[in-house]
């Protein structure tokens, strides 16, 4: 196991923990407390002894968004504590864990008598901000994992071996903890964890005292369930809410063998408090490889900007991506990329999804049954129509990999995260460029492309996915210029009434968010692929076979030199 480059006591060395341990305060922080709030006075420094400590900061609609995990061995706190300034990030306990806490006062006698103390610590800013400056993430996939039944009948401990078996294929070496180390202390588990990579915890119905110590030493908890049964679980309520609050709790939805699609999956979402779930089939091996790369941090998910038809382009990317043998595991997108991002949730082959974006959008153009524009130019009606024809009546969480898509929220001026509707209400809703669609009238407002307010949601899926994360923008280059609108005046009136050029403007308009905050999202991704479109026009639906065949080579070429980005590891930043 590779050493921690995070590691205080390790940097300093015996005589330096000595030194440490003779200034600290030793406190024990219960699983779910809160050891400090973001704005909180840096008064302290603390030092992870076992355990581990959740950091969250405000994510998309102010939701906390857990953004790291803090160690053994780690320190907390030590910014502030430096600086002067006031807390950065709120940071819980995940597990039961044991600190050490050096006060203000006592960490400048600390230095006083342990100059090395500052290096040390100098050491471990200077790594977090070169983290954060190459833009990359944080390491929040779980280390120990408990596997819990949500019934009768349910086999957590034959779950646990299957995917033990598939993530030590990965590399990393496991240990299966059950009932009989129900005795063990809380050491015994710190020190277990020194010598593996994960840990699986197992646990079975009527064993409630297991079962509670399972989830307050994991870093994230599975529940079992099989999809057929009634929705619901026998598992202490309490402890549910409790680590659902800290985004730390799974749902694994087992379906027999030979199973058609999910059905019905949002009757689980309402009646367990889960953060996320998956759909496991039996006897798809596939299936089983996600679940492991979920459970390793080394899922990838795939963000796809909006663009209208430069979105062609999306679907030699992932052509690229598969001949270079990467899993897409999370799927997100906006509009145009939301569509495509759809089909591969739905599972299409990429020659099927070729196929089904050609046929609605070049052989027939979903955007050209024009209206009366007093709200938009387009009734809309044969898009819908096209929904319906690709997607039917499935919802979301009825898809086979997880998947959301966004639009912007005119009522509130929010960020609306489609991740429990029907698909096509949701697509219909991420794809209503305000004056091309008339915009999805909902209960909570009325809703509109979501490129209006963020064209590349990267911060969106990083809130639910812990692994490296590939962003596709197809809309940031020069997708219209000068000489675009200047020859769009010297086109005859007839093509003018077949094409109107308003169109290209208010599609453009529609996806140009602010360019700072669209080069933050982009800076947060592991890897950014941007195609070289040119001049290809949003609106140019015939551009298809040039779109793809960029957006292909640009990708392969990415791939080559930089995929090797999505296989590092992923380390806490700083507070």
């Amino acid at each position: 196991m590779a050493a921690n480059p995070l590691d205080l006591l390790a940097i300093l060395g015996p005589e330096g923990r000595k030194a440490v341990e003779a200034e600290a305060e030793w406190i024990a922080v219960p699983a779910g407390r809160t050891l400090f709030h973001h704005g909180d006075p840096g008064n302290a420094l603390y030092l992870v002894v076992s355990g581990s400590l959740g950091v969250y900061m405000p994510g998309p609609g102010d939701e906390p968004q857990l953004i790291g995990l803090i160690e053994s061995g780690e320190t907390v706190g030590e910014m502030a504590l430096i600086s002067g300034l006031p807390r950065s990030a709120t940071v819980t306990a995940i597990r039961d864990s044991e600190l050490w806490r050096v006060t203000k006062a006592r960490f400048d006698l600390l230095l006083k008598r342990q100059p090395e103390l500052l290096a040390g610590l100098n050491r471990i800013l200077v790594h977090r901000l070169r983290q954060v400056s190459r833009g990359q993430g944080t390491r929040i996939e779980p280390k120990t994992v408990a596997f819990l039944p949500a019934g009768k009948g349910i086999d957590p401990q034959g779950i646990a071996e299957r995917l033990s078996a598939e993530v030590t294929a990965l590399g990393y070496k496991v240990r299966l903890v059950g009932t009989e180390d129900a005795g063990r202390s809380s050491r015994w588990f710190h020190e277990l964890e020194k010598t593996h990579d994960h840990i699986f915890l197992c646990a079975a119905l009527g064993d409630p005292a297991w079962i509670r110590l399972c989830a307050r030493q994991a870093d994230r908890i599975f529940i079992i369930a099989r999809s057929r049964d009634p929705a619901g679980t026998a598992l202490p309520r309490d402890l549910l809410a409790q680590r659902a609050a800290h985004q730390l709790l799974d749902l694994v939805l087992l379906h027999k063998d030979g199973s058609a699609a999910p059905a019905d999956a949002n009757r689980w979402l309402e009646a367990i408090p889960v953060n996320r779930h998956f759909h496991l089939r039996l006897d798809n091996a596939e299936d089983w490889s996600r679940i492991a790369r979920i459970v390793a941090g080394r899922a990838i998910g795939l963000v796809l900007s909006g663009g209208g038809a430069r979105a062609y382009a999306h679907v030699g990317v992932i052509r690229a991506i598969r001949d270079a043998g990467l899993p897409i595991d999370f799927l997100g997108g906006t509009s145009m990329g939301a569509i495509i991002g759809a089909g591969l949730a739905m599972e299409w082959s990429i020659d099927e999804l070729e196929r089904r974006v050609h046929d609605a959008f070049v052989t027939s153009n979903p955007l050209n049954d024009y209206t009366l524009p007093l709200v938009s130019l387009v009734k809309g009606r044969k898009m819908e129509r096209l929904f319906e024809e690709n997607f039917g009546w499935v919802r979301i969480p009825d898809l086979w990999r997880p998947y959301f898509c966004i639009s912007s929220n005119l009522t509130s001026g929010d960020l609306h995260i489609h991740r429990r509707d029907r698909l096509t209400e949701a697509l219909r809703a991420s794809v209503a460029l305000p004056g091309v669609l008339p915009p999805k009238v909902v209960k909570d407002g009325v809703l509109v492309d979501g490129a209006v307010l963020n064209n590349l949601p990267v911060d969106v899926m990083r809130g639910t996915h812990r692994g490296p994360i590939i962003a596709v923008d197809v809309a940031r280059d020069r997708a219209m210029t000068p000489e675009m609108v200047a020859l769009d005046r010297r086109r005859s009136w007839l093509s003018w009434i077949v094409e109107p050029p308003i169109v290209s403007i208010l599609m453009r308009a529609g996806t140009v968010s602010g360019e700072p905050y669209l080069a933050e999202q982009a800076r947060a991704a592991d890897l950014l692929i941007e195609p070289p479109l040119g001049d290809i026009d949003i609106r140019n639906w015939r551009a298809f076979d040039q779109a793809v065949e960029i957006g292909y080579e640009h990708a392969r070429q990415v791939l080559a030199s930089s995929g090797h980005l999505l296989r590092r590891q992923r380390r806490p930043q700083p507070t």
